[in-house]
């Protein structure tokens, strides 16, 4: 099973580069996704307007979401594989899990592509620090969801047309 992650979990030659592609890679997770759903006929309720500026939804997006998030992943795998030794698994599930009850209300639409990219992001964050320690692992998962976030911003109109009210 290592050697099938080890695209995620080894920071390989330029880890900064191979950050980005595996954020522009994980794109294709909710392309998949809200694709199927659309072909399925499923009906998706009309988004309620954020109230927030567009500057502000960027920075969350681009420097708060992955900064947060990513130090949220750091201190679970210290506490769990560091200080108490889980195994990689465990600390995965425990990721997964803790990023779906951040973003909560659980939907057909978003909890499934909320726990793909964080069993990803939480699996580079532990090969990258079994690998090259917790400086890395911080960079490679934060840089993996910061592009992630830059991509779906950018295919946001796609986003929309895939789940426009049916």
């Amino acid at each position: 099973m290592g050697s099938l992650l080890a695209p995620l979990t080894d920071p390989g030659r330029i880890p900064p580069l191979k950050a980005v592609v595996i954020g522009v890679l994980l794109l294709a997770v909710p392309l998949a996704w809200w694709t199927i759903l659309r072909l399925a006929g499923t009906s998706v309720p009309a988004p309620a307007p954020s109230g927030l500026s567009m500057t502000l939804i960027v920075v969350a997006a681009l420097v708060v979401a992955p900064l947060l998030e990513t130090a949220i992943l750091l201190v679970l795998h210290w506490l769990m594989v560091v200080r108490f030794g889980a195994d990689r698994s465990t600390f995965v599930l425990a990721a997964v899990a803790t990023a779906v009850v951040a973003h909560l209300p659980l939907t057909l639409v978003r909890t499934p592509v909320t726990a793909a990219i964080f069993v990803v992001f939480a699996l580079v964050y532990a090969g990258w620090f079994a690998s090259r320690g917790w400086r890395w692992a911080f960079l490679g998962a934060a840089l993996a969801h910061a592009t992630y976030n830059a991509g779906s911003l950018a295919l946001s109109p796609v986003f929309a047309w895939l789940l426009r009210p049916a």
